[in-house]
């Protein structure tokens, strides 16, 4: 809802990303990268949270990756616009998958702040039910854009 309203606000086409757009933007534009730092690694206590830190904190602690995105794993998982499918993969288009258009539970990607390094890659995806009763300050979103041509002039 809040991204639906941002994009009313802005006048430009916002809503959550899709998982495709959540993993090219951690991916560097779709590199093959395991960890979505700033360098590819992790680096504990340089660009990922170090053994200090259990709780989720403030988003620019560490250095962002090379798209100037901030915490794509490691601090709090975001909710994606698609819906969960375990078989969707096996079937779905290869360039741009946009999730399949029904379900009950939608996906959310990234890691969080409690999360080991294995499970703070890329390619690391959850599912669940998308309406909440509790606050979870590990549970977050990001607002994408939905536009194929550039902003910028």
């Amino acid at each position: 809802d809040y991204c639906v309203w941002l994009g009313e606000l802005s006048g430009l086409p916002v809503d959550l990303p899709t998982e495709a757009q959540y993993e090219y933007a951690a991916r560097s534009r779709g590199k093959h990268v395991l960890y979505a730092t700033d360098n590819g690694y992790i680096e504990r206590g340089r660009n990922y949270r170090g053994e200090d830190v259990g709780d989720t904190y403030a988003v620019d602690r560490y250095p962002p990756n090379p798209l100037g995105l901030y915490d794509m794993g490691g601090n709090a998982v975001s909710w994606v616009n698609d819906w969960y499918d375990p078989e969707y993969y096996q079937h779905s288009p290869i360039d741009d998958p946009q999730g399949p258009a029904t379900g009950s539970e939608k996906v959310f990607r990234g890691s969080t702040a409690g999360s080991t390094p294995s499970t703070a890659h890329t390619a690391e995806r959850y599912h669940d039910q998308p309406v909440r009763k509790d606050y979870y300050s590990t549970n977050s979103y990001r607002c994408s854009i939905q536009q194929s041509t550039s902003l910028r002039r």
